[in-house]
């Protein structure tokens, strides 16, 4: 459960960052937000459910041990909850800007 939140946080990081750098800086209106982006939104969302039941499944083995043990402020990490995050947030850049680059 823990790792479906921290992607849902990951994607929620990425557009909360994407509307604070918008140029035209008006109040903020959901449903013109949505409106806007609901193509990169449930895009991002249904790229991110998709790869967390991939990488969740009790069949998926990921070693990502090696990828953090040379960096010297890191002794341990909870690698799974972490790539849950990186999913959520990489998948939202990633949706938003090839949705964003087709417009």
């Amino acid at each position: 459960m823990m790792n479906w939140i921290l992607a849902l946080i990951g994607l929620a990081l990425y557009f909360i960052g994407r509307y604070a750098k918008r140029r035209n800086k008006t109040k903020f209106n959901l449903k013109f937000w949505l409106r806007d982006n609901w193509p990169e939104v449930v895009t991002s969302i249904l790229a991110t459910v998709a790869l967390m039941v991939i990488f969740l499944d009790e069949g998926a083995v990921f070693d990502f041990d090696s990828v953090f043990e040379n960096v010297p402020f890191i002794k341990s990490l909870p690698t799974e909850k972490f790539i849950s995050l990186v999913i959520g947030y990489l998948n939202s850049f990633i949706f938003y800007n090839l949705m964003k680059v087709k417009k």
